[in-house]
């Protein structure tokens, strides 16, 4: 009988692990999609560790030795991601000036064709990064966050402030220019189509961005 039980706990100790297997270094890529997904759906602040390891299919304990917090998941998951892509508009601009040198207005649409499409590209992190915004310090109350998501403007600014002063448009306060430009693309992008009913066409892209541009340009122009 004990030659039994010992072989019965030799053979527990070594039969196979059941339940989903996480490959080694995939862990926190799998928790930041589960993040970016569950953020998206219910908001960052609803939102728990458990559900988001669950989604993840890893042990909850994961995320705190990863990110330490879920506060800094969100900033991994959704903040740091849109002010890289921010960061990734600015050669593009440049790139693309000789291109309509002689037509301010194609410049331009261009500027705002490419905010426009990085917001509709990355919905699921831009809506959730429009929680953030809108929460302010009493949502998070992560500096860490905050300083970040505070950055989001930063890599356009100078780009746009020069922009501003070589075109003759009012420029006496590029920061708050550029944010009510960003805010407008970004929620005309994640918003505009949900906008119509149904059976009633929803304008294409083309047609969207040359409104918008049209619509920021003249509003840029100084008075008289």
């Amino acid at each position: 009988m004990l030659a039994m039980a010992s072989t019965k706990r030799e053979a527990g100790r070594h039969a196979p692990r059941t339940g989903p297997r996480v490959r080694r270094g995939t862990a926190s890529a799998l928790l930041l999609d589960a993040a970016q997904e569950l953020f998206a759906e219910r908001g960052p602040f609803a939102t728990t560790t458990r559900q988001i390891a669950d989604r993840a299919e890893v042990s909850e304990d994961l995320i705190f030795r990863y990110f330490g917090s879920k506060n800094a998941l969100l900033q991994e998951a959704v903040v740091r991601p849109i002010v890289e892509l921010l960061q990734s508009v600015t050669p593009r601009w440049e790139a693309a000036q000789g291109t309509w040198a002689d037509n301010d207005h194609e410049r331009f649409v261009n500027f705002v064709g490419q905010l426009f499409d990085l917001v509709y590209e990355n919905r699921t992190v831009a809506m959730t990064m429009m929680q953030v915004l809108i929460s302010g310090p009493a949502g998070i109350d992560d500096l860490a966050v905050r300083e970040l998501a505070g950055q989001m403007y930063e890599p356009l600014a100078p780009m746009f402030a020069d922009y501003l002063g070589r075109n003759g448009f009012r420029d006496n306060d590029p920061a708050i220019l550029l944010r009510l430009i960003m805010i407008l693309i970004g929620t005309s992008a994640a918003f505009l189509p949900g906008a119509y009913p149904d059976g009633v066409a929803v304008p294409d892209r083309d047609r969207i961005v040359d409104e918008l541009a049209t619509f920021i340009h003249y509003g840029l122009r100084r008075p008289g």
